[in-house]
């Protein structure tokens, strides 16, 4: 979705609740909430004037995340494909080994814009892409609404890059650049080497960066696991998983 936080009626989100079954006392309370904020724009030194914000939830609270998935709860309603969803980020995905899986698809593409349409927000079709996953398929064209999806060779999904063979090797080198920038930090800025002084930094700092969905992007081939091990500080011939940095 594009700019789905600051883009929602409160009005449509409100109505939502109430048709959810909530209670009496929780929709009036959750606009009562909403309800009160103004805003302005500063350009230059030069102030508009207050103006009330009727759209948009506070993004950076936990009950802002929770209205936007009730707000878009119902966006899989009548689809066929399988449809994932994470805060605003929208994936469908569908086998299309025959015509028919190729026309299901462009059926939910143009269900997803009706729905867009009828809740007055709007996908942003400038980073919709078309990942092509296999091969000897016929890569198709798609379009939302007007637009039509250019394709890609490589995506990147909740901070995990996979292109259309699900070759994990760039992944593994963005980690192991990260890690190895983190480890950098460390060493330039921390005169201590003692073990009770970097292992705290290490789990703090550079494990999350090299664990983050690894059961997805594990390195599987040798020379991505090299790579992925010199970063947890092991030696390039270590086979071992988690190669310790001490």
């Amino acid at each position: 979705m594009c700019k789905a936080f600051h883009t929602a009626l409160q009005d449509i989100l409100v109505s939502k609740l109430e048709r959810h079954g909530f209670d009496g006392w929780t929709p009036p309370w959750i606009r009562n909430w909403l309800d009160g904020r103004t805003q302005r724009v500063v350009v230059n030194g030069s102030m508009s004037k207050w103006a009330p914000v009727t759209s948009g939830i506070p993004q950076e609270s936990v009950l802002g995340l929770v209205l936007l998935n009730i707000l878009v709860s119902n966006m899989d309603s009548g689809i066929e494909c399988t449809l994932s969803m994470f805060a605003d980020d929208t994936k469908l995905c569908g086998a299309v080994d025959t015509l028919e899986g190729r026309d299901a698809i462009q059926r939910d593409l143009d269900r997803l814009e009706r729905w867009a349409c009828g809740n007055l927000m709007k996908f942003n079709k400038a980073k919709c892409k078309v990942l092509h996953r296999g091969q000897n398929y016929p890569k198709h064209k798609y379009r939302l609404g007007g637009k039509w999806i250019k394709s890609s060779p490589e995506e990147e999904d909740l901070g995990v890059l996979a292109d259309k063979k699900l070759n994990m090797t760039w992944q593994c080198a963005l980690a192991a650049q990260k890690a190895n920038n983190i480890l950098g930090c460390i060493k330039s800025s921390m005169d201590s080497r003692a073990r009770e002084v970097i292992l705290p930094l290490y789990s703090a700092l550079l494990r999350p960066h090299l664990e983050y969905c690894v059961q997805f992007w594990s390195p599987n081939i040798r020379r991505t696991w090299t790579c992925w091990s010199r970063s947890r500080g092991g030696h390039k011939n270590d086979q071992r998983a988690g190669a310790p940095l001490l």
